[in-house]
């Protein structure tokens, strides 16, 4: 996984940045290893398990994020948030009906398997994912009223019109009932800022979104419901998660 990282960004940026960032990432992890090995253990990965020190950092060459990655599952502060919300708030594994997942996590695989009442299809522009469907979130191949749960995030700040995407979404979310589940990267900006293009030092992303996002989601026609994760301080410290934002999104007969 390391090499072929490492393969596209030297595609990407060329040979003496990917190899300064490969530099990085090699040094960090034997420091992190040597950590979880000597000292204390401190964090833990509710998707899988694994008990350590620290987690691994997350180097791109726009930015780092320390103490992120499980060494076991790859799972990020995010994932492990959302595994614990949809586990014990949401509880995922009591709801039914026909689930759409964008991007799938691979750390958040086990939980979709206990929901069995969910028939849930993992979709993506790429097959690299182990996906159901190959979809463009633009133009999904899929009848309106649809689908009872829509999982989609870190997806939009990728796609190259996001409000075309988001129509496409609420398309095909069942009217009342149905829920989408939606994130992106916010900052604190008043407003999105649009790249004009896929910034691959930012992961791809083609927008930063700012706290203008919830318009964005009523734009398109949804009640939007502001979340949190419910986590305690302590909790956030064990699983070496911060506070995002999430949303979740009905669809009123009103907004058809």
């Amino acid at each position: 996984m390391i090499l072929s990282w490492y393969r596209q960004n030297a595609n990407d940026f060329g040979m003496v940045r990917a190899t300064w960032l490969l530099s990085r990432v090699v040094w960090r992890r034997a420091y992190v290893k040597t950590c979880n090995t000597w000292l204390r253990t401190r964090v833990e990965c509710p998707c899988c398990g694994w008990r350590g020190n620290r987690f691994f950092d997350y180097i791109e060459a726009g930015y780092t994020v320390e103490n992120a990655a499980c060494p076991r599952c790859d799972s990020h502060s995010r994932h492990r948030a959302f595994f614990l919300w949809l586990k014990n708030t949401y509880q995922i594994d009591k709801k039914s009906g026909i689930a759409l997942l964008f991007a799938p996590e691979t750390a958040l695989a086990s939980l979709w398997q206990i929901a069995e009442g969910l028939q849930s299809y993992r979709l993506d522009l790429e097959s690299r994912r182990n996906v159901d469907v190959l979809a463009d979130i633009m133009h999904l191949p899929f009848g309106s009223e649809v689908a009872n749960l829509i999982w989609c995030h870190h997806v939009l700040e990728q796609v190259r019109d996001d409000r075309l995407a988001l129509r496409e979404l609420h398309r095909v979310l069942i009217s009342e009932t149905g829920h989408l589940i939606v994130s992106v990267g916010e900052s604190s900006d008043a407003t999105t800022r649009e790249f004009g293009r896929s910034e691959k030092a930012l992961s791809g992303n083609r927008r930063s979104y700012g706290t203008d996002f919830n318009a964005r989601l009523r734009e398109a026609g949804f009640a939007v419901q502001p979340l949190n994760y419910n986590l305690t301080a302590d909790e956030r410290l064990r699983y070496s998660v911060t506070d995002e934002p999430f949303y979740l999104c009905v669809k009123n007969e009103l907004s058809i």
